[in-house]
């Protein structure tokens, strides 16, 4: 933080975390709460809190909060809700200020599960401490390893992109967000009993470490004029993206089965605030990872001048349908490019934007790097803001032997991630439906920061995001 410590920073940035509620069977599902604390080396001091036993994954164990030796700067919660209250009159005791109450069985959970809400409600308010939760599981911080999930993570990759949400959803796509996409920091809110959108929003406007971002809502639990006023300031200078659920009268009943309050704002009005900042909405859980995804890896595009790259010309046809809905134009390539490009160009006249590899590349299947080092010349072009470049079928794979070793793999990679010399926004799309060979295809250039979208449709609606973002950063 560069300006006051914002109440936040002390839950992502513990010296130390106590967990209560940990086990080493890797059999329960609180199992990764203690694993990934240690195999992914937390730096801060871990202390698991079981009074069954004196030592967990190596790792000494306390029977209560009040047995451990030194001062704890976060405790994370995963006893039953019977337990709960317990456990915070026990941070209260020894001067615990940060709790995060994993269990749910709270707001969510009838009229039992609401009194017990507002009981301990009542406490906090009552006390100097700040809850995360009910029904929570974060935060997470790549920089200094604190994961707090239920799934055993691998290994986190640190990236530019700060995620919200108030469902864990998330947790589904955990292992792809840490290893895979990159993550900075995670805050699910939960039931938002304390902690809600607008504090998160706020750190995250504040955060030197947050450049993009994405946060999913159900309901505003926060001063509404609070959150609109930030999230405009904050979306001018960082893209952000918004997923509301609980749009229709019958999802606000489903939001509340599981967060325990109904979206009661009118989602005209939700919408009508979004479209006076340079927030983005997304409109599913789909386009919200793909915004998420298409902010992080590319630059902003200095126009809307697309180039289109497709293995069929039927392909080509309906993408640049798509273009031209969502807005986007269809660049023409300039006289320099042309006369590049005639190396690589059959016999017959053929249309250089969409450019059919399908018809091209058939001749130069012995030398495949120099026929992709010279379509470079296409984002080179002058007249080119951005360029959208389908995958290579399977059949391209298998004939060039890259599944023989990663060295080979690596240098199939590069033909398409070296399109990225041209220093504009490009971005590939997927020949079939995921199959296999795509995914670890996907997954190799992607490690090279150049997305790769399901559909030509999903590509383009990314890439007009991202151009409708510069135009109403400057704007509003």
């Amino acid at each position: 933080m560069t300006e006051k410590t914002h109440f936040l920073d002390r839950f992502f940035n513990p010296e130390s975390v106590a967990v209560i509620g940990v086990t080493d069977n890797p059999y329960k599902i609180n199992f990764p709460l203690l694993k990934n604390l240690v195999d992914l080396n937390f730096k801060g001091k871990i202390y698991p809190i079981n009074s069954h036993v004196t030592e967990l994954l190596g790792v000494k164990t306390f029977a209560r909060l009040q047995d451990v030796p030194g001062k704890i700067d976060l405790a994370v919660s995963a006893v039953p809700v019977s337990k709960t209250m317990d456990i915070v009159k026990d941070c209260v005791e020894v001067g615990i200020k940060q709790l995060v109450i994993i269990t749910g069985g709270f707001s969510e959970a009838g009229e039992i599960g609401q009194e017990l809400n507002k009981e301990l409600t009542s406490f906090v308010k009552g006390h100097d401490i700040r809850v995360l939760g009910p029904n929570t599981l974060s935060p997470d911080n790549t920089s200094n390893n604190l994961i707090i999930s239920f799934h055993v993570i691998e290994k986190t990759k640190q990236s530019g992109i700060s995620f919200g949400f108030q469902s864990g959803f998330f947790e589904l796509r955990a292992q792809r967000l840490f290893t895979h996409y990159g993550v900075n920091k995670i805050l699910d809110m939960g039931n938002k009993m304390d902690i809600n959108e607008v504090d998160a929003m706020e750190y995250f406007s504040k955060d030197p470490d947050t450049r993009v971002i994405a946060m999913h809502i159900e309901s505003l639990h926060g001063n509404g004029r609070d959150f609109f006023n930030i999230l405009k300031n904050v979306s001018r200078k960082k893209p952000t993206i918004i997923l509301k659920s609980g749009r229709t009268q019958t999802g606000s009943m489903a939001a509340a089965s599981h967060t325990g309050a109904i979206a009661s704002e009118n989602d005209l009005i939700f919408d009508s605030m979004i479209r006076q900042t340079a927030a983005i909405r997304a409109q599913n859980i789909d386009e919200f990872f793909d915004l998420a995804k298409a902010f992080e890896f590319l630059e902003l595009p200095r126009g809307n001048r697309l180039a289109i790259i497709p293995f069929s010309g039927g392909e080509g046809v309906m993408t640049t349908d798509t273009s031209d809905i969502n807005g986007i134009k269809m660049s023409r390539l300039g006289a320099v490019t042309k006369q590049r490009l005639k190396e690589i160009l059959p016999q017959w006249e053929i249309s250089l934007n969409p450019f059919d590899l399908g018809v091209s590349f058939q001749f130069f299947l012995s030398d495949l790097p120099s026929f992709y080092e010279t379509l470079i010349a296409i984002p080179e072009d002058e007249n080119v803001d951005f360029a959208i470049m389908q995958m290579p079928p399977p059949m391209l794979y298998s004939r060039t032997s890259v599944m023989e070793d990663n060295v080979k793999k690596e240098e199939f990679v590069k033909m398409f991630v070296n399109m990225k010399k041209a220093g504009k926004p490009v971005a590939m799309w997927c020949c079939t439906t995921m199959s296999a060979y795509e995914m670890e295809l996907t997954d190799l250039i992607e490690a090279h920061h150049m997305p790769v979208f399901q559909s030509s449709e999903r590509a383009i609606k990314a890439l007009a995001a991202m151009y409708n973002y510069t135009l109403r950063s400057r704007s509003v």
